[in-house]
């Protein structure tokens, strides 16, 4: 960056003509500068793909706490009021008291009824529903306000008692009654590792383009370095042709040279702002946020040398990365899926018991006392038994778990072997990109001993400025060819680092789960 920032002021002292070539008056964008560490800080806090991806997570998290819900017992309260005045048939006329009389019309029985009940409901783990209940009821009628018979007016009878329906075939146990729950929680790991995904893919393409970048800058100090000494050779050669040492031509090639490197200096600077899309799209929350800017790095680009053992990295990848985990999760949740749709194919068999203590009194308080006594009881144990003929939706929907489970299966072998060719393509690339670093070096010393020479030939009148020309340029193209190797050669250790999962921990960023929310930590150096 110092090196960048000495050439700047050289050049605004010695070529103002140069002085176009900047973001702010070729571009009209103002430099910002920034490292790694904190263009990775600004994904983790702003990156709208990251944020989106972990709502994922939020979502499944609810659906979760939604799944649970089915277990929490609901208090439920009824009340009915009821007058009636109905005729009676001989034989309901005797069971009230009717005394044998001729009639001409049938008696009518009337009577006032007030019934409400409280109480508690719910469904447990394993199948059960559960009915925890209190009932009363206010009766007034023809026959209790006869005493005798009565000897209450009104009646008043209570009654508590608890009832239970216990599926012993279909929607028996923990594994079919907590499918959903435990679907939830897979989806929610699922999603989890989803977003870890996402947020490996964002801090990588981040790192990509911040090495672009770093090329781009480094570039242009490049050619910016061959218009300044293509521009020192015309002040030379317009010194030597009016000394009668040189002719028109040397000038006007020097001049020609000028130009053309001026050129690149403006590709140079297209190419930095042509990187922004990409890093602006990871590390700015808003609209407002970077108009008119241009991200310029502040770091150099590192040397780094990744180990490229294959069965280590493949270890490495199978346990580390998040799209293979959730690959698996996937499949474990579709085993849930199949043992629950299978569970759908037997028949119901219901067991049904219920129990209540009763009791009768001339008040409220009263009835519930003599209940609580157990003044009387009423005990009902009995079964339920049903199967749907032919049964074709549970076989169906049985049918479709069991392929979709196999599509997961699948699915983790296409991973396994998604895994092992990547790795096998990013490690021939490293490889590559690693020979290529070591002959651009050799070519950068190449082409400075070969300008060095013409230069001396120049200076001994035995050598064209089109020659000198031709061998900086030549420098300046193999010092390019280098810098692009070099920051290849990071992309290509970047890209390694993702493929093998290992990339959140090489850049000292870990996943916290202490938590309930997951979120992403870098540590502090």
């Amino acid at each position: 960056m110092l090196r960048l920032l000495s050439i700047l002021a050289l050049t605004t002292c010695l070529l103002p003509g140069l002085r176009a070539q900047t973001f702010e008056e070729t571009m009209g964008l103002q430099p910002s500068y920034l490292t790694m560490d904190e263009a990775l800080h600004k994904v983790l806090e702003k990156s709208l793909d990251v944020r989106i991806e972990w709502l994922n997570w939020a979502v499944a998290d609810s659906q979760t706490d939604a799944a649970w819900g089915k277990f929490e017992p609901a208090y439920f309260l009824s009340s009915t009021w009821r007058e009636s005045n109905l005729p009676q048939n001989a034989l309901e006329y005797v069971q009230t008291g009717g005394v044998f009389l001729p009639l001409d019309e049938p008696n009518m029985f009337k009577q006032q009824s007030f019934i409400s009940q409280t109480g508690i409901e719910g469904l447990l783990p394993l199948g059960t529903q559960y009915k925890i209940f209190a009932s009363l009821g206010e009766f007034r009628n023809d026959l209790n306000r006869q005493r005798p018979p009565s000897i209450f007016y009104p009646e008043y009878a209570a009654a508590v008692g608890v009832t239970l329906t216990q599926p012993l075939l279909r929607d028996f146990g923990p594994d079919v009654n907590l499918a959903e729950v435990r679907v939830s929680r897979k989806n929610e790991a699922i999603a989890d590792h989803q977003w870890e995904a996402r947020l490996q893919r964002s801090i990588a393409l981040v790192m990509l383009d911040y090495y672009d970048l770093i090329f781009a800058v480094e570039n242009l100090g490049v050619k910016r370095d061959v218009v300044i000494f293509a521009q020192k050779l015309v002040a030379e050669n317009q010194k030597r042709l009016e000394a009668g040492q040189l002719s028109p031509a040397d000038v006007q090639e020097a001049e020609v040279a000028v130009a053309l490197a001026r050129e690149e200096v403006i590709t140079a600077l297209s190419f930095a702002v042509e990187k922004q899309r990409s890093i602006k799209g990871q590390i700015l929350g808003s609209l407002e946020e970077g108009s008119g800017l241009i991200f310029l790095p502040r770091d150099s680009l590192p040397i780094i040398s990744p180990h490229t053992d294959r069965e280590r990295l493949l270890r490495t990848a199978l346990a580390r990365r998040p799209d293979h985990r959730a690959a698996i999760e996937e499949a474990e949740k579709q085993a849930i899926v199949v043992k629950y749709s299978r569970n759908q194919l037997l028949p119901r068999l219901d067991l049904q018991a219920t129990l209540t203590a009763n009791g009768l009194s001339g008040d409220r308080s009263g009835a519930y006392q003599q209940a609580f006594d157990r003044q009387g009881y009423d005990t009902q144990v009995g079964f339920q038994f049903s199967i749907p003929l032919g049964n074709r939706t549970a076989k169906a929907n049985s049918a479709v778990a069991e392929n979709r489970q196999q599509q997961a299966i699948l699915n983790i072998a296409r991973s396994e072997l998604n895994v092992s060719v990547e790795l096998d393509t990013i490690i021939a690339q490293v490889k590559a990109a690693k020979a290529r670093l070591e002959s651009t070096r050799e070519s950068v010393g190449l082409s400075e001993r070969l300008l060095e020479t013409e230069q001396k030939r120049l200076g001994e009148g035995v050598a064209r400025t089109f020659d000198v020309l031709k061998a900086r340029s030549g420098q300046a193209d193999a010092r390019t060819r280098q810098i692009a190797a070099l920051a290849d050669y990071n992309k290509a250790a970047t890209q390694l680092a993702l493929i093998s999962g290992t990339l959140l921990e090489r850049q000292g960023i870990r996943i916290d789960r202490s938590s309930r929310q997951p979120q992403a930590v870098k540590d502090k150096h």
